[in-house]
Parts: C-alpha cells; sequence; structure tokens
C-alpha cells in the first residue's frame, strides 16, 4: 500500500497559503476585524458574560513572562536575533526595535539566571550549615523571578510590539515575537482543560476562540476554492490516484482529492462539530457553501447553554478539531475508530511519502504511530528537512542515527538519505509526488 502524510507544510503551498500554527492569531484577528465581525458578534451573543479579547491575551502573555522557563525566554531571543541580523540598514526603525526586545529579553535572562544558587555555592553552604543542608533546595534562587512584577516600562514596550503582530501593518520583529507568544495552539491547550476542571470561564473562552478558528479556515478555504473554481489546486491536485492519505490538517482539500474513504483526518476536520455532553458528532451540509455566521447563529448558538453557574447543567458544541495536546481528547468515539485506521495504514505501507510534516512533539501520539515501523520506506518533504533541530526529531521517531545521512539528489532536489529514509528538501508543490511512489 503507498500512503500519503500531510502536515501543515502541505497548505502553505502557493496558491493555498494558509497561515501556519504560530502566525494564525493575527490572521484570525485581523479577520474578525473585518469579513468575520458577525462571527464575533454572533459567538459573543451565544455566550453571555464572554469576557475573552484578544487585547487582553496580550497583557496576560506580558504579565506571565516571569513565569516562563530561561530555556523560553532563551528561544523567543533567538528568534528575534534571527530578524534583527536579517535586516541590513542599520538605521531601520525595526531593527532597532528588534534590538531592543533582545536586550530588555536578555536582561530578564540575565536576573533569572545571575539569582540561582550555582554548584560552588551550595556546596559552601552545605559546609557552613551541615546539619541544615538537606533542607535547603540546590536548585533555588536567591529571588524568586516568577514573584517578581514587571516595570510598566518593560509591559508597555511588549505589549505595543504584540499589538502590532495582530494589525495588517506588522513588522518582522512583532511577527516573530507574536509567533512565541500569542500561539493559538497553545492557547487552545490552556483554555480546553476547563472541560476537565469545569471551569465555566475558561469553557466559554474555548468555545469562543475555537469557532473563530473554524470560521477563519472555512473563510479561507472558501477563498482558494472559489480562485480555482472546479480547476486542479496547487499540490492536491498533482496527488496521484490509488493511494490512501492520513493529514494533521483541517482542511477538506484532500478529501475533494481523493475521496473520503481514502482519508483520515487524524486531528478532525470541518465539516463536523461535537456535541460535549453526548459526544456526538454532527456533520454540517456544505461546507465549500457555508456562511460561518449564519451557522454560528442557526445551529451552533441554539445548543448552547451555559447560563447556569454549574457546568454540568450547561450544552456546550464546539467544532470538531482536535486539540494539539500530546495526549489527545476523546471528542468522540470516531475518533478512537480514525486513529486506529491510522494506526493499521502505516503497519500495512509500503511506502510512505511525508509532505510538510514536522514531527514535533506536540503530535506525539502520530509519532508514536509512526515510531513502531521503523525499516518502512520513508520519503519526507519540507523545506527545513535538513535542519539540525528536525533531524534530531527525526532520529527520535524513526530511528536514524543524526551521524548516518549522507547527501544526495532526489529529482535534482537536495536529499539526504540514510538507510530507507529520504530527507528532500523541497516545498510540497517542488516534488512529483507519483515518481517518489514509484521508486
Amino acid at each position: 500500500m503507498k500512503l500519503l502524510i500531510l502536515g501543515a507544510g502541505a497548505d502553505r503551498t502557493t496558491g493555498i497559503e494558509f497561515p501556519m500554527a504560530n502566525t494564525l492569531l493575527p490572521a484570525i484577528t485581523q479577520y474578525l476585524d473585518g469579513d468575520g465581525k458577525a462571527v464575533d458578534a454572533a459567538l459573543r451573543d451565544a455566550l453571555p458574560g464572554l469576557r475573552f479579547t484578544f487585547v487582553r491575551l496580550i497583557n496576560n502573555a506580558v504579565d506571565n513572562l516571569t513565569n516562563r522557563e530561561i530555556g523560553e525566554l532563551k528561544s523567543v531571543i533567538k528568534r528575534v536575533q534571527v530578524v534583527v541580523d536579517s535586516i541590513a540598514d542599520d538605521s531601520s526603525i525595526v531593527k532597532k526595535q528588534g534590538m531592543l526586545i533582545v536586550r530588555l529579553f536578555n536582561k530578564l535572562v540575565g536576573v533569572a539566571t545571575e539569582s540561582q544558587i550555582d554548584d560552588e555555592t551550595y556546596n559552601l553552604i552545605k559546609e557552613v550549615f551541615p546539619e541544615d543542608a538537606q533542607d535547603i533546595d540546590s536548585h533555588d534562587s536567591i529571588v524568586d523571578i516568577h514573584k517578581l512584577p514587571l516595570s510598566e516600562t518593560f509591559k508597555t514596550i511588549f505589549k505595543t510590539t504584540l499589538k502590532q503582530s495582530l494589525t495588517t501593518s506588522s513588522n518582522d520583529v512583532a511577527t516573530a515575537l507574536g509567533m512565541d507568544m500569542l500561539d493559538v495552539e497553545k492557547l487552545l491547550i490552556d483554555k480546553f482543560l476547563g472541560f476537565y476542571n469545569n471551569k465555566s470561564s475558561e469553557i466559554k473562552n474555548y468555545i469562543y476562540i475555537s469557532w473563530c478558528l473554524w470560521a477563519f479556515l472555512v473563510h479561507r478555504q472558501e477563498k482558494v476554492l472559489s480562485t480555482y473554481n472546479g480547476s486542479p489546486l496547487p499540490f492536491y491536485g498533482n496527488i496521484p490516484a490509488g493511494i490512501k492519505a492520513i493529514t494533521l490538517n483541517y482542511t477538506s482539500f484532500l478529501e475533494k482529492t481523493l475521496g473520503r474513504e481514502n482519508c483520515v483526518y487524524f486531528h478532525g476536520g470541518l465539516a463536523e462539530y461535537v456535541r460535549m455532553d453526548t459526544r456526538d458528532l454532527i456533520p454540517i451540509e456544505n461546507i465549500a457553501g457555508c456562511n460561518p455566521a449564519q451557522l454560528i447563529t442557526d445551529e451552533v448558538a441554539p445548543n448552547i447553554v451555559v447560563t447556569d453557574e454549574n457546568t454540568e447543567n450547561q450544552r456546550h458544541v464546539i467544532p470538531a478539531l482536535v486539540p494539539p495536546l500530546r495526549l489527545k481528547p476523546i471528542l468522540s468515539h470516531k475518533y478512537i475508530e480514525l486513529w486506529h485506521k491510522a494506526s493499521e495504514w502505516v503497519q500495512q505501507a509500503d511506502k510512505i511519502v511525508v509532505v510538510g510534516y514536522s514531527f514535533n512533539a506536540a503530535d506525539e501520539h502520530f509519532n508514536d504511530i509512526m515510531r513502531v515501523n521503523h525499516g518502512k520506506k520513508f520519503d519526507v518533504v519540507g523545506p527545513c528537512v535538513h535542519d539540525q533541530a528536525f533531524i534530531v526529531r527525526i532520529e527520535k521517531v524513526l530511528g536514524v542515527p543524526t551521524g548516518n545521512w549522507t547527501n544526495c539528489n532526489v529529482q535534482n532536489l537536495p536529499a539526504k538519505k540514510a538507510g530507507s529514509v529520504r530527507l528532500i528538501k523541497a516545498n510540497a508543490d517542488e516534488v512529483n509526488l507519483s515518481e517518489l511512489f514509484e521508486q
């Protein structure tokens, strides 16, 4: 059996150009300020007492900076520094803004690092107070940075930059900062926990954010479909017949090409929603021609009841989009069947072509399915597949040691090969899938 596996990179193809997860929030907020105003209004009517706004999200993100681990702060510095280094004009205000962000983050990291009790200090403590040493935490700090308030100057700079990331006039520095601090997948994970701890405010936040995401994706999908109006879609139009496919995307482009019976939507899709108390999966008719605001008003809102303070007496419906948790929540029994089918297809496949999937730790459930299938023929396609971080992830999932790769070419594209696995550095639409499956 020939199996195609698609990640977010497939929907980044020129002509489709869906935003990646870490740039989705700016796109959603711009949609809600424009074509999606009716969606925002319909959801707020359905969720009385909703307090969530994306501006409030920015305030919370900045206020919680001191709760972040040092490694997380350093990753923000690295991301922004890459943008700063890419700007040649030293007089550029954007470059100077990036330099300021990096400088302030470095000062925050410096405070956190310098306050930690190092080994030399801890050993000295044990010598001076030998009887009390067992009561002293060697990983403690002189100052607990998690309890320190940030200055108004610091907060103003970061809030202003993050607000810029949500506008159409965003610059590269603001975008880089927003990628890390305003990630919609992290936000969904955080708010979904409300269903487990019966926190009504977080449940309402999740309902609002998830339906905003759904509406934006439906809107963008319809734009793509109307642009091509029956003509073959970029990338998807070149998928060969006679194969099976698993997608981690929500869009319906794949099933339009191969038919629903030949596809597994591992993270759910746009054409269904879930009633959370009964776990019923309800189809949305004619998703391609759907008016998001109308569906929310006519179908979603009448099935939402959040006025009772006791969450057990409430009723919630959410899009059938599985949050990117490492431990997947069971939105409906159908997903158990789908995930089992995906596992069977991976086991039965002779050749697997992976396009635009990052093997990220957030998808460990799916990675585990791939992990038990060492020795199969894999072609992995993506623009970043030769990056060291990606190669390390491949080692963790497919078991290929990082030192085993040999440089080669596939379809005149740079590639690396180790055993039965090839990493082809290319965008989704740059490879001939038919040839890859025949090789």
